[in-house]
């Protein structure tokens, strides 16, 4: 049974990926140990294990999401809905205001059209 490097969980075969950190293991100096605890100087650093979900995953959801919030607001609220549901802190904080944005480009129609 062999473990990630990096993060300790173990290796499921013919991974080229850890299933839980991201880990590489195609990296021409990637070992992996034998013992998800052992302390030697083998272990990744956090800044060499490639994040899965970078802060540039969501770019292309909150620029649609603006442009709708703004021409659209009913796609623009649903694209904040799916920012806001997101793990990610930035892409949260980026889908309460295409939510806020939605709703008040919403009001201001509708109350445009109502007078």
């Amino acid at each position: 049974m062999t473990f990630c490097p990096s993060c300790g969980a173990e290796k499921k075969e013919g991974s080229k990926f850890c299933h839980n950190c991201g880990y590489d293991f195609t990296n021409v100096g990637a070992e992996v140990n034998s013992n998800p605890n052992s302390n030697s100087n083998t272990q990744a650093t956090p800044n060499s294990i490639p994040n899965v979900q970078s802060e540039n995953s969501y770019t292309f959801s909150k620029i649609l999401g603006y442009l709708c919030a703004i021409l659209i607001p009913l796609f623009g609220l649903i694209f904040g809905v799916y920012l806001y549901t997101r793990a990610e802190d930035n892409a949260k904080k980026h889908g309460k205001i295409i939510i806020g944005l939605s709703i008040f480009i919403w009001a201001i129609s509708a109350l445009l059209i109502a007078s």
